[in-house]
């Protein structure tokens, strides 16, 4: 079987409603897509005559309407649950069709006519499946993203749809504060909010095993508050409202310290976005978006065509970037204020992308770019 994807212009329609011959009760189709051609055989579609070939229902062939002399008008599929339900079913014996009635009325589903042998015959299945194409917008934007230092091969880079939303998401949603930084949403994949477990356990136990490790080692004490107090001065990180942790709309992230190999006494809290809790993390709900480091092979030959090399680096560039309010609940972490560990820890909340999100480079190249 040789599957083919083309893309047909199409339009929305909304609201379109649908009986069945025997009922005055409608069923609405909340979107539907137009196309110039429906690719069905009608021969295919059982009529009361296919009723009739089969002995256990031919008592049904009076309540199937008549098959009309025109063209398949309407496909409805399984996005709408309303008028596929069976409501009620005649089964018949092994390999003989069975029959349903949904609220459209009767309908057959199997073979048309006992007396056929099938076996060598061909059989053509036509499929149409739909998936919206988002608007020019993000392949626009994407495109001009890549403009600068472009060194892709003739093949190009494959772009996701998942990647499209990323890139439609963020240029829709980006906003520059009054200081100049840039605001952008965390991408969820889902349209909405995702609606997460309740994981401030998991957070509290935790950060009672850091509490064993800083009271243990003074060195790392000190590295751990000084690194939180920074980020907390200089307004990267913010005491936590006030909210409903029970409305799913809240996610707590644990926290640990990771010291680089050429530089010990230089300590980063990193948070921890993989950590499941009831089988999901942070982590699985944000897009990644697409690939926008230009290729190790086009700063080396940019690097051989003149003199003089100028390179730089952004510090704590992740933090550059400010998460949109709405999305800082999601950002959620225990700490103890002035690093008193004797006392009750605090809710924060980061303000910007984190180090250790899925979703951090994208969005930070994003709005370097």
């Amino acid at each position: 079987m040789v599957s083919v994807d083309t893309p047909v212009s199409s339009q929305n329609v909304y609201d379109l409603q649908v009986r069945s011959f025997f009922s005055d009760n409608y069923i609405r189709l909340r979107q539907a897509y137009t196309r110039d051609f429906i690719p069905v055989d009608t021969s295919c579609i059982p009529s009361r005559s296919t009723a009739l070939q089969w002995p256990h229902l031919k008592h049904l062939a009076g309540k199937m309407p008549a098959l009309q002399d025109c063209e398949v008008g309407l496909l409805i599929g399984f996005d709408c649950p309303s008028a596929l339900a069976p409501l009620e079913v005649v089964v018949g014996g092994e390999n003989e069709p069975f029959s349903q009635r949904t609220a459209l009325g009767w309908s057959i589903i199997g073979a048309a006519n006992p007396h056929v042998d099938r076996q060598g015959n061909q059989r053509f299945v036509h499929r149409v499946m739909v998936k919206e194409m988002p608007a020019p917008l993000a392949s626009d934007v994407l495109r001009v993203l890549e403009l600068d230092f472009n060194e892709k091969g003739p093949e190009g880079k494959c772009v996701s749809q998942d990647d499209i939303r990323f890139i439609q998401l963020l240029s829709e949603n980006i906003t520059q504060k009054d200081d100049g930084h840039l605001e952008m949403p965390l991408p969820f994949k889902t349209p909405c909010l995702p609606v997460l477990s309740n994981n401030k356990r998991l957070a509290i136990v935790r950060l009672q095993h850091l509490k064993r490790r800083l009271k243990r080692n003074y060195q790392f004490n000190n590295h751990y508050k000084t690194f939180m107090e920074s980020i907390i001065s200089c307004g990267d990180a913010e005491l936590a409202p006030e909210t409903n942790i029970n409305d799913g709309c809240v996610w707590y992230l644990p926290h640990h310290g990771v010291y680089h190999s050429k530089k010990p006494d230089k300590l980063r809290v990193v948070f921890d976005c993989s950590a499941k809790f009831c089988g999901t993390s942070l982590y699985d709900t944000l897009l990644t978006g697409p690939d926008l480091i230009n290729s190790l092979i086009g700063i080396l030959l940019r690097f051989r065509k003149e003199a003089v090399a100028i390179i730089c680096d952004i510090e704590r560039m992740f933090h550059q970037f400010y998460v949109s309010s709405k999305h800082r609940c999601y950002l959620r972490f225990l700490w103890w204020e002035q690093g008193d560990l004797e006392s009750e820890p605090k809710e924060f909340q980061m303000k910007v992308h984190l180090f250790g999100a899925a979703s951090s480079p994208g969005c930070a190249n994003f709005g370097l770019k």
